[in-house]
């Protein structure tokens, strides 16, 4: 993004309505592309009993209460597209990991059947 984030009221202060729009998130298709090539990740942040049920295959399972110990297994030359079907722990897990450093991250505008409908022929 190219601003330096200091603490959460520099993220607080980026949340317009066009940085929502644009810069925040990433759709399901576009996802996928950069996935196909190596470029992104999907960091699931629901909870062990949430993806117990539904699994997504490819993603990074860190529940949001365990993200800041282990926030250490994601890369941070990838994009890494956040999932959680409200998307509020997705929020939250996004402006943890921009504190810690990670440029490319993105809050996954998607849901379990956009994500699964992606790999059928």
């Amino acid at each position: 993004m190219g601003n330096e984030i200091r603490g959460l009221e520099d993220i607080l202060r980026q949340k317009t309505r066009e940085f929502l729009a644009s810069q925040l998130k990433v759709n399901a298709e576009n996802f996928y592309k950069q996935w196909k090539e190596g470029k992104a990740v999907i960091l699931d942040v629901r909870s062990k009993e949430e993806v117990d049920l539904v699994r997504i295959g490819p993603a990074i399972h860190i529940p949001l209460n365990e993200l800041p110990d282990r926030y250490g297994e994601l890369p941070k030359d990838k994009t890494i597209a956040i999932f959680c079907p409200g998307k509020i722990r997705a929020g939250i897990a996004y402006a943890f990991l921009r504190l810690k450093g990670f440029d490319n991250v993105k809050v996954l505008a998607a849901g379990l059947d956009d994500i699964a409908a992606l790999e059928r022929p």
